[in-house]
């Protein structure tokens, strides 16, 4: 069976998907490796770099955030895969950072959101990586992208709603193509991914952002975790929600970057990013307008074709994060962007 998994702008359910081939990104996880033994993945060198460039565990470590409530402490050890503290609400920040979108997946190999693609996209280098999170009918959030649950994605669960089933029920569906890996819970990905990489968490319905900011912040992960909401969303929904004002928000403008001028006059600290279609021409508008509002700039180029020529062109244009389905060429991008820049570890 051919698989045909989400390459659709973030939150858009209806988009037509096209099926991915394994990409060139290096040494990557086992598709059946479960996610507790994934850290094994994670390469010395990076390591090692990482351990270079840490914040010292002092009184000092402390930075001025231009974007978020001025002093913000940074935590003892913490890297820009680790912490938003570092580097991602620093508007003045020069590293170039990818994000791996489902994580490092293909149609064949390690399945979109799954363990095994966080997994991989931790031992390949990615600075973050984004996953979708739904609500079940028990009230535990989960990493799922469509509901009812596609063929694609799931044989054994397929056409079930998730909002109808149990967490237990959603953890025991297999994720397509592999058969070991299955849905999993979002404290469980939380947990994995603190002290590793960032998150992007994409909740498909504007319902479940109160009881995903509960998770974010019961799991101790509003460091390292942030949601992907509109504009519209940090006017009127998120502030009546409790603990919203406690988490970081991407805002995401798609081909509509004239809500940028709704969304500066704000002055929200916690929206410190804000996500435009790569097909907008950005001009001075990220140098000119929101990098002076103590906002960064994130693109998501979605297509299995795009190259690391394009990902870095996306650089090139002023984006500070670029979220890709391909994270070998994502990587790569990066490490020349930051190359160019005389910025190391790349």
């Amino acid at each position: 069976m051919a698989a045909a998994l989400l390459l659709a702008a973030c939150g858009d359910d209806t988009t037509s998907v096209d099926a991915l081939q394994p990409h060139d990104g290096g040494a990557r996880a086992d598709a059946a490796s479960p996610v507790d033994a994934s850290a094994a993945l994670f390469d010395l060198a990076i390591v090692n770099d990482l351990a270079q460039t840490a914040v010292p565990d002092t009184a000092q470590s402390l930075t001025v955030d231009a974007a978020v409530d001025g002093a913000v402490t940074i935590p003892p050890g913490a890297t820009w895969r680790s912490s938003l503290s570092v580097c991602w609400t620093d508007p003045t920040c020069k590293r170039a950072l990818a994000v791996s979108h489902g994580g490092d997946w293909s149609a064949l190999g390690n399945p979109y959101d799954s363990n095994a693609a966080l997994a991989a996209a931790y031992a390949n280098g990615s600075d973050g990586v984004k996953v979708d999170v739904r609500v079940t009918a028990d009230n535990i959030p989960v990493i799922a992208h469509s509901s009812p649950i596609q063929l694609y994605e799931s044989i054994d669960c397929a056409n079930k709603k998730i909002e109808e089933m149990t967490a237990a029920q959603v953890t025991a569906c297999h994720r397509f193509p592999s058969t070991t890996e299955t849905f999993q819970r979002l404290d469980t990905v939380l947990s994995y991914l603190k002290g590793k990489l960032t998150a992007e968490l994409t909740v498909k319905l504007s319902t479940d952002y109160a009881r995903t900011i509960q998770e974010v912040l019961a799991d101790g992960a509003a460091d390292f975790a942030y949601l992907e909401i509109s504009v519209s969303d940090l006017q009127t929904l998120i502030p009546k929600i409790t603990g919203s004002d406690r988490v970081y928000y991407l805002i995401n403008v798609a081909s509509t970057p004239s809500d940028i001028d709704v969304l500066i006059p704000l002055k929200n600290p916690r929206a410190f990013m804000v996500e435009i279609d790569p097909t907008v021409t950005v001009g001075t508008l990220i140098t000119g307008k929101l990098h002076p509002a103590g906002l960064r700039a994130f693109s998501y180029d979605s297509p299995s074709t795009v190259t690391e020529s394009d990902l870095k062109g996306l650089y090139d244009a002023g984006y500070d994060v670029v979220s890709s389905n391909t994270t070998g060429n994502g990587v790569a991008a990066r490490m020349m962007v930051n190359q160019a820049r005389g910025i190391t570890p790349p």
